[in-house]
């Protein structure tokens, strides 16, 4: 059984990071040639978030969840189940506090829509995944969404063609398939989150919303590989991490590169 404890740590320990870059700079989205999602952005919720829109604040309980939930997805794959490839070195996901940080500037606006950036000075190639949901009557629980949302992402590899883990194409017809091989990618190795509530009245009627965003240190990349085959763990440097078997350890360094 994974303890919550083990992640906490993780947790703590990459909270300390360092000053935010000024997202402004030309330099942080040279690759992509667009504007930063937060360069001069506005610092409260976008119309189609209602007046009643807030951030559900993501404390260690919630970071642990979406980690886990991420952790445990991903050690699946590396092992070799629902078909794919074993991954020869999937490292652990940790919680990255700028990725978070920047997720909110796109939360913001509870619009269903990939930001042009959202690169940090340490990841020029962010990537992000993106769900909504919206209900009536019952009154979920944040944690009961995000777990939600992430297994949805994951069961895109059900239309998952085994071929894009050797290459991610630059075209493709058919369901989606990008927020797992995002989730896979061998080269992520943090994750930070946003999630906003909010409230509309379609036809008068209200209705409850989540809008949950998710950036991750490597984005997919058009050509690349989603992530290395071979041997479980086989080319992990620090060894595995026996809290999710099929992952590298907590350790592992990976360069966030094409």
């Amino acid at each position: 059984m994974i303890t919550q404890s083990i992640v906490l740590v993780l947790i703590l320990a990459i909270s300390t990071c360092s000053i935010y870059a000024d997202y402004c700079d030309p330099a942080i989205c040279k690759n992509v040639k667009a504007q930063h999602v937060a360069c001069n952005a506005p610092q409260k919720f976008g119309t189609p978030c209602g007046k009643d829109a807030k951030y559900i604040t993501m404390d260690n309980k919630l970071k642990t969840i979406i980690l886990n939930k991420h952790n445990e997805l991903r050690a699946e794959i590396a092992r070799g189940m629902y078909g794919f490839p074993q991954a020869a070195r999937m490292p652990t996901l940790a919680w990255h506090d700028e990725l978070a940080k920047v997720s909110t500037y796109n939360a913001r606006n509870c619009t269903l829509e990939h930001d042009k950036c959202r690169n940090t000075k340490e990841f020029r190639y962010a990537g992000q995944n993106l769900g909504i949901i919206w209900y009536r009557r019952y009154n979920y629980q944040p944690e009961d969404r995000v777990t939600d949302f992430i297994q949805q992402w994951f069961d895109e590899h059900k239309d998952c063609p085994k071929s894009y883990i050797d290459k991610f194409p630059a075209k493709h017809d058919g369901p989606l398939i990008g927020h797992f091989t995002q989730m896979v990618n061998d080269r992520v190795t943090m994750v930070g989150c946003s999630l906003v509530h909010y409230v509309t009245y379609p036809n008068g009627e209200e209705t409850l919303n989540y809008y949950f965003v998710c950036n991750y240190s490597m984005a997919n990349v058009i050509g690349g590989r989603v992530y290395t085959k071979g041997t479980t763990g086989s080319n992990c440097k620090t060894g595995q991490n026996p809290n999710f078997k099929g992952l590298c350890s907590s350790k592992e360094k990976v360069e966030p590169k094409p």
